[in-house]
């Protein structure tokens, strides 16, 4: 079979003379000349994705990523891979496909292609060269490149400078304490992080100390509702949970509430593992850059890896060896509906065989085969 497309997904690689050079991977379509022409280069890869960050707490920024309808950790780890595929020196070259960068990250391919538009959008990205397919010569020049068939190229993109800096909605003093998390409520209820005592309430407790008290209710009693049992699933997750993460039960939580995080995740119906649910915590730290905090240290280790969670998983997103059995399953079924398909068709074929061979009978003694012509020597 022929080989398949293969795309550039590695690093540049800086040679002793310093100039850039990209590693074997598919042809890449020739930039016109020009195209970079007023496009701001990056600094550094570092550079670029501070201003993508800085981008992201704007006021445009964040108004934009709502309406393209991108999580901030997806657009995050689409710019990221994005960076680490460009040339280092200029921050141009992209020419990863979306189905690559999907595959890389688990992701769908319009996810991907929503992401890398929302980046142009910013300013942080421009496409100098369209994708397409290739014309003759240019797939002649692709199997002289790399030996393989290539029909067509990605688009190249370029990772710019924003030309004007973002405005941003944060304070003109921001705390010195960088990373600060303040978790919420197991139960997902608004907790204030205010005490009850500071001066910020103080109008609040004047006004309830001088506000005429309601008269007091008498509620009737109503029946209670039980509380349902877990899935057994879900028990068996979060005992996992609790096994291999014990600072989970600090501070006297019961197993319940880890049941309740998970139920609220759904993440046992779409197929996590606790091995899988670790392996995605670690890989979403190390490609986000963020720093994980000590759990040990940190009020409600619960609410704390919820928070990891909803940052790592997207809402949407099955776990890849469920996605994996999905498509299994699916090939299964098609195959025995073919196979069912086909032995009715032989059954049908056999149950009129003998109709079939009346009629042909009947062909025969209506027009008879004509005596050959004797050849002539």
């Amino acid at each position: 079979m022929v080989a398949a497309v293969r795309r550039a997904t590695s690093d540049v690689d800086i040679s002793a003379d310093g100039v850039s050079r990209a590693r074997t991977g598919s042809w890449v379509l020739p930039a016109p000349a020009g195209a970079h022409t007023g496009l701001l280069a990056w600094p550094s890869g570092a550079a670029w994705f501070d201003a993508v960050l800085d981008t992201l707490t704007s006021t445009e920024g964040e108004n934009e990523r709502r309406r393209a309808k991108v999580a901030r950790d997806t657009l995050l780890r689409v710019a990221y891979a994005d960076r680490k595929s460009a040339d280092q020196a200029t921050g141009r070259g992209v020419a990863t496909a979306h189905e690559t960068v999907a595959l890389q990250l688990g992701m769908s391919a319009k996810t991907v292609q929503r992401s890398r538009q929302l980046l142009e959008r910013l300013g942080l990205a421009v496409t100098v060269v369209e994708g397409r397919y290739l014309t003759a010569a240019e797939r002649q020049q692709a199997h002289q490149a790399h030996g393989g068939t290539q029909l067509r190229a990605a688009s190249t993109r370029a990772l710019v400078m924003p030309a004007t800096p973002p405005v941003h909605t944060a304070s003109a003093n921001p705390p010195a304490v960088e990373n600060v998390y303040l978790p919420g409520s197991p139960s997902g209820e608004q907790v204030s992080h205010v005490e009850k005592y500071s001066p910020t309430r103080a109008l609040t407790r004047t006004r309830e100390a001088t506000a005429p008290r309601r008269p007091a209710t008498t509620k009737r009693p109503g029946p209670v509702e039980l509380p349902r049992p877990r899935p057994l699933a879900v028990q068996q997750l979060a005992a996992q949970l609790v096994g291999r993460l014990p600072w989970l039960d600090r501070g006297g939580k019961h197993i319940g509430h880890v049941c309740g995080l998970l139920v609220r995740a759904q993440l046992v119906e779409r197929g996590w593992t606790l091995q899988q649910i670790l392996d995605r915590l670690n890989l979403h730290a190390r490609e986000s850059g963020i720093r994980v905090a000590d759990p040990t240290e940190q009020r409600n280790p619960l609410s704390y890896l919820a928070w990891l969670i909803r940052r790592a998983i997207p809402d949407d997103e099955i776990a890849p060896q469920a996605l994996t059995a999905a498509a299994r399953d699916l090939r299964q079924l098609e195959a025995r509906n073919r196979a069912a398909a086909d032995a009715a068709r032989r059954a049908a074929i056999a149950d009129q065989a003998e109709e079939i061979q009346a009629i042909i009978d009947t062909m025969h003694q209506q027009f008879p085969r004509r005596p050959k012509a004797p050849m002539s020597r």
